[in-house]
């Protein structure tokens, strides 16, 4: 019985005064205090809602004009006007103008218009205007204005304006304008304009503008704007803008144009590159400065694209692709090469390369190569013959639409042990070789050779 005498006591107090808050402000008398056991019922009556109070207590709920210095309420406390002070209240404080002091509600604190100070709530602190100082909540934290100061949340916290400060939150920091400062959440950060600071989120941080600074996501940073400083993230960066700083993503970065470094787990793609790319799949339209390092790069405008016909002692002819740029590029091959029986052994290879130039037509190139060996273009199971190349290459040309290169090689060649055949491995090495080792199944030997050729530039 008492349990349904207090909810019906509640819902008559929240539904019967909340359309009180809709008076207009104007400068009331001050009074030095008063005591209400429900609204208009205490020690000053009606006139309690057209006075401000230094003090003002509440049994169980009741209705002020303002409230200068203290209020208390057992459940709740209404103010058609401003607080200046401390407003405490078991389940809620509703204020219709500014608060300027603490509040401390087991439910919710809700203003009007603009606050600034300290307030608790178990559930909800709702500010219609601008907030400033500290608020925490259960549950949600809310200002229709700007935000600035300390907040944090069991789910999230709202801004219609710009959040500054500190935020930390459950689920979500959420503002209409900026963010700046630190602002950490369960799962996203979002900012209709700018952010700036450090943003960390479990998922994703999102900003409709520019990010300056630190951000760090389990999933994704994406920037409508240009952005600077770092971003890491499980999965990628995305940026409309341009992008200076650092990107690292476990997936892939994608900006507008990159001063500074792109790493990635799989793909980097920029407009124009004045940096680094680290990645398995790196894209660039236009190289400005520095390299993209990778499996395969691509750069558009300034790249290196070339066909590569070669002979040499080990390989009797191979077709290669050179792309990327001089000061790294990849080598994706093919090549043949007849046994002495009649029989013939291809290899499909891959390496790298790094290019000095010595002077306008000619360079000096280091290439690390690697082939896998195979009977009559054949992938034989569990078979391993590998030849391993590392090249120093001399590139001149004579004025030809084509360039000519020659280079010493040391071979080494790693392959499966099977002491049981006269051969082991394929027959390549010359007679003479500097080393052999065996380890387990497997042995390898190390010789010295050449390798000549013409490349076309594409």
């Amino acid at each position: 019985m008492s349990n349904k005498v207090i909810t019906i006591s509640s819902l008559f107090f929240l539904l019967g005064c909340l359309p009180l808050l809709a008076a207009e402000e104007e400068k009331k008398p001050l009074r030095d205090f008063q005591l209400s056991v429900l609204p208009f019922i205490g020690t000053e009556g009606a006139e309690v809602a057209h006075n401000r109070y230094n003090f003002s207590i509440n049994i169980f709920g009741g209705i002020t004009g303002g409230v200068e210095k203290f209020e208390a309420g057992g459940f709740g406390n209404i103010t058609r006007g401003n607080v200046n002070g401390m407003q405490m209240a078991g389940f809620i404080n509703l204020v219709s103008g500014e608060v300027d002091g603490f509040q401390g509600a087991g439910f919710a604190n809700i203003s009007g218009s603009n606050f600034k100070g300290f307030r608790g709530a178990g559930f909800i602190n709702l500010a219609g205007g601008s907030f400033r100082g500290f608020q925490g909540a259960g549950f949600l934290n809310s200002s229709g204005g700007d935000s600035q100061g300390f907040y944090g949340a069991g789910f999230a916290n709202l801004s219609g304006g710009s959040q500054q400060g500190f935020a930390g939150a459950g689920f979500a920091n959420v503002s209409g304008g900026s963010q700046e400062g630190f602002f950490g959440a369960g799962f996203v950060n979002i900012a209709g304009s700018f952010q700036q600071g450090f943003t960390g989120a479990g998922f994703a941080n999102v900003s409709g503008g520019s990010r300056q600074g630190l951000s760090a996501a389990g999933f994704a940073n994406v920037t409508g704007g240009n952005a600077s400083g770092l971003q890491a993230a499980g999965f990628g960066n995305l940026s409309k803008g341009n992008f200076e700083g650092i990107q690292a993503a476990g997936f892939m970065n994608i900006s507008e144009n990159v001063r500074g470094i792109q790493a990635s787990g799989f793909l980097n793609v920029t407009q124009k590159l004045d940096g680094f790319q680290v990645g398995v799949i790196n894209f660039a339209d236009t190289l400005r400065s520095g390299a993209p390092i990778g499996f395969l790069s691509i750069v558009r405008k300034g790249g290196l694209r070339q066909l590569e016909v070669a002979a040499s002692d080990v390989m009797h002819l191979s077709i290669a692709f050179r792309i990327g740029v001089p000061q790294f590029y990849n080598i994706f091959s093919i090549g043949v090469r007849p046994f002495s029986s009649g029989e013939s052994f291809n290899a499909f290879g891959y390496g790298v390369g790094a290019n000095i130039a010595l002077s306008q037509a000619s360079a000096f190139q280091f290439e690390l190569h690697s082939s896998q060996l195979q009977n009559q273009w054949r992938w034989e199971k569990d078979e391993l013959d590998l030849l391993n190349e590392f090249r120093k290459i001399i590139q001149f040309n004579p004025g030809l639409p084509f360039d000519f290169f020659a280079g010493m090689v040391v071979y080494n060649q790693y392959y499966k042990h099977l002491p049981e055949e006269d051969i082991t491995g394929r027959d390549i090495a010359p007679d003479r070789v500097f080393r052999r080792r065996q380890s387990g199944d497997y042995a390898s030997r190390w010789w010295l050779g050449a390798r000549t050729g013409i490349r076309f530039g594409l």
